[in-house]
């Protein structure tokens, strides 16, 4: 989202999956910077981690979902509405927030959520200002970073493209490993494997006697089916030539 009349832009805590101390520490430090433009909430009396409940949590578990049942006259604990202007609910919402399945922090009721604590604070996502940012930097130095969620994005599809060549150019060793062919093989020895001039793979991944299926070197077929060579570039040589 880009910045607005409001100001506010999408940040997201990087780290995921904190532990439970930390991922309170987190959620205390959004509650308080966010007290004044979020006082209201909607919280799921629900936890992931519903066999290792501290037993405050536990017992504001059961507040919660009797508040919803008073409240709504249903027992779902699913979306329960917080008034952050009253301290006993408030304090409810300090206690489980952090091991909640989905906390809203809001502006007001039925609208759009400014804070977002997924699946036990396992990561938060929020429009803030460059003014909450700084704030929540502050509390935060040491235990958690607040960014860009466009940039942690970015991030991610970079971790996520050199994971996917580092899979193929594993794949492709074992596949030259098959062949009995290794790179770190010293040069003499490959001069006596006699690998081809065009593409340096074994001639007997080549089309040659007893290799008629072959139209194209083998390993530059399994190049190319993983991107690592262009089809245009697929050695077709044939031996003995």
């Amino acid at each position: 989202m880009s910045e607005g009349s409001s100001g506010r832009r999408t940040w997201a805590v990087a780290e995921i999956d904190l532990p439970r101390t930390t991922a309170e520490q987190v959620c205390t430090a959004f509650l308080d910077v966010m007290a004044e433009p979020a006082p209201w909430a909607c919280i799921d009396a629900w936890s992931d981690y519903r066999d290792e409940l501290p037993a405050e949590v536990e017992h504001a578990q059961t507040a919660l979902q009797q508040l919803h049942a008073h409240r709504d006259g249903q027992d779902t604990g699913m979306g329960i509405g917080i008034d952050r202007s009253d301290p006993a609910q408030e304090a409810l919402l300090r206690t489980y927030a952090a091991w909640s399945i989905h906390v809203e922090l809001l502006s007001a009721a039925e609208q759009e959520a400014l804070v977002t604590f997924h699946d036990g604070a396992s990561s938060i996502t929020a429009e803030l200002t460059g003014t909450e940012v700084e704030r929540l930097r502050e509390r935060l130095a040491g235990v958690a970073s607040v960014e860009r969620l466009e940039r942690l994005h970015a991030q991610a599809r970079v971790r996520r493209e050199q994971e996917r060549w580092e899979r193929r150019a594993q794949r492709k060793q074992q596949w030259l490993a098959r062949l009995g062919w290794s790179p770190q093989r010293d040069v003499r020895r490959q001069e006596e494997e006699l690998l081809c001039a065009e593409c340096g793979h074994p001639q007997g991944a080549h089309p040659g006697p007893g290799q008629r299926d072959l139209k194209v070197c083998a390993v530059c077929v399994y190049e190319e089916d993983y991107e690592l060579r262009e089809e245009s570039e697929m050695c077709r040589r044939a031996y003995p030539g």
